[in-house]
């Protein structure tokens, strides 16, 4: 059985000149005016997706990696301490 994604229906308004050039666009690409809004939509969220996982500060990232249960007043060197530490031990 295969997974059906979630979609959302959402009502939008385009100014007239924005219609008309990605419906230019849509056509010189041979896909529907529809079909290409959602794809340039896609893109623009995978795009924010991975600029906000680049952002993240490097002691988040090793907690996350590392699982740890500290508090947050646990630092940055010590976090990677615990990492190196788990690392070796594998």
């Amino acid at each position: 059985m295969s997974a059906v994604s979630e979609q959302k229906r959402k009502l939008i308004d385009i100014r007239m000149p924005v219609f008309e050039t990605l419906s230019e666009e849509a056509q010189r690409t041979n896909v529907s005016l529809k079909k290409f809004i959602e794809s340039l939509l896609e893109t623009k969220a995978e795009e924010i997706r991975q600029n906000e996982i680049s952002v993240t500060p490097p002691s988040d990232l090793l907690r996350k990696l590392i699982g740890s249960a500290r508090t947050e007043s646990c630092t940055p060197e010590e976090l990677e301490d615990e990492r190196l530490k788990y690392l070796l031990a594998k």
